[in-house]
């Protein structure tokens, strides 16, 4: 079979969004089936890229949009519209895939690629990696964006919230949707042993350092009132990203003692082998690899209902959920949590039951086997 992925991400050279269709292709390229990629160029190829081609995955480097010249950038507005003389689109008739993967992070990333499968008659599946309310269509947008996803032979969410907003968002039903889940970065043995208890009760943030995604100002602001800064806790925020800078400042800015940030940590056990609880702020989401991996590592965690997020966390079994990502509902939600922490530990077991019984322990093998399937089935409607 010859499998043609395409990551549409073009505005940073790697994220959690790729590790889906990259571990995927790994796969399917060491059972030996014809795998290629198309990926955004960038200054500097990611680790990752390498890999692929180590695996024998045939890698094609293309100019993201806005690394290309003004007139090509209209060009491409408009040539896959009317036709088939870009480049790319020239190179995706070329590649005859079998089956072509497109990821997207947002909702209509990857809408161009799939419009232009269409036209090339070629079977293509979408990946939705995340969802927003804030990235609602309009009337005049909503209509080529539901052909689009109609048109593809499977729509894979990650959440099932996700999926519903973008049903609502197109204003119809997506029967080729299903749910799959992303790979994670820990390990699947035994959890680390639970952190001390007898100096500060120490709060995890882990993810990217861009509040208006993770909603990290929440936490800050929260922090900032005298309740929380009496009290014997400790927030440690894990990542890096494009919001670094002023969430540091706004730390400073309210005369934060108890904050302190750790930047990447490529080690994630190690994050909780030093703290006792997640929290995820988040303002939008599909489903956090870092509330995957809290579970896995038997620790509970205080989420908003946001994406996947309470698909997940089972509120006062396995965490505490906020249901909006505002000041009050955050606060409230970390409030229930303190009262209650001397059950953390028990709740972070059951959280490791939980995601032991939802999560299989190597998604991107149970999605490889996935797009096989999907690849037969598309062979034999066309015969």
């Amino acid at each position: 079979m010859r499998f043609l992925f395409i990551s549409s991400m073009g505005n940073s050279p790697w994220g959690g969004s790729e590790e889906l269709w990259s571990q995927a292709a790994a796969r399917l390229r060491s059972l030996g089936h014809d795998v290629a990629s198309s990926v955004s160029w960038w200054p500097a190829l990611v680790p990752q890229i390498a890999t692929l081609e180590s695996h024998g995955v045939k890698i094609r480097i293309r100019k993201a949009l806005d690394h290309r010249s003004l007139p090509s950038r209209v060009w491409w507005r408009v040539a896959h519209r009317i036709h088939w003389k870009d480049e790319d689109a020239a190179w995706l008739r070329r590649s005859t895939p079998d089956l072509v993967i497109i990821s997207q992070g947002a909702n209509c990333d990857g809408q161009a690629w799939m419009e232009l499968c269409v036209k090339a008659g070629l079977p293509f599946a979408v990946i939705l990696q995340c969802n927003s309310e804030s990235w609602w269509p309009n009337d005049r947008t909503a209509g080529p964006m539901a052909k689009a996803y109609l048109a593809a032979r499977r729509v894979y969410c990650v959440s099932q919230h996700n999926l519903k907003l973008l049903e609502d968002q197109i204003g119809e039903r997506l029967p080729n949707a299903v749910v799959v889940k992303n790979p994670f970065n820990v390990s699947t043995d035994e959890p680390p042993a639970w952190p001390n208890e007898d100096g500060a009760w120490k709060i995890a943030c882990v993810g990217r350092l861009e509040p208006v995604a993770k909603g990290q100002d929440l936490l800050f602001h929260i922090f900032s009132k005298p309740q929380w800064r009496n009290r014997p806790v400790e927030l440690n925020l894990y990542g890096k990203g494009s919001g670094e800078v002023t969430s540091r400042k706004l730390a400073a800015t309210l005369g934060l003692q108890n904050v302190r940030f750790h930047g990447h940590v490529g080690d994630i056990r190690k994050v909780w082998e030093d703290n006792h609880i997640l929290v995820l702020p988040s303002r939008y989401e599909g489903l956090p690899l870092a509330l995957v991996e809290a579970m896995w590592c038997a620790r509970p965690a205080v989420v908003t209902d946001i994406g996947g997020n309470a698909e997940l966390c089972t509120d006062g079994v396995t965490g505490f959920v906020a249901s909006a990502p505002s000041v009050q509902l955050v606060d409230d939600a970390l409030e229930r949590a303190w009262g209650a922490r001397e059950s953390w530990q028990s709740m972070g077991q059951a959280g490791r039951m939980r995601v032991e019984s939802c999560i299989p322990k190597d998604p991107a093998a149970c999605f490889a086997d996935e797009l096989i399937s999907l690849c037969t089935e598309v062979g034999t409607r066309t015969q």
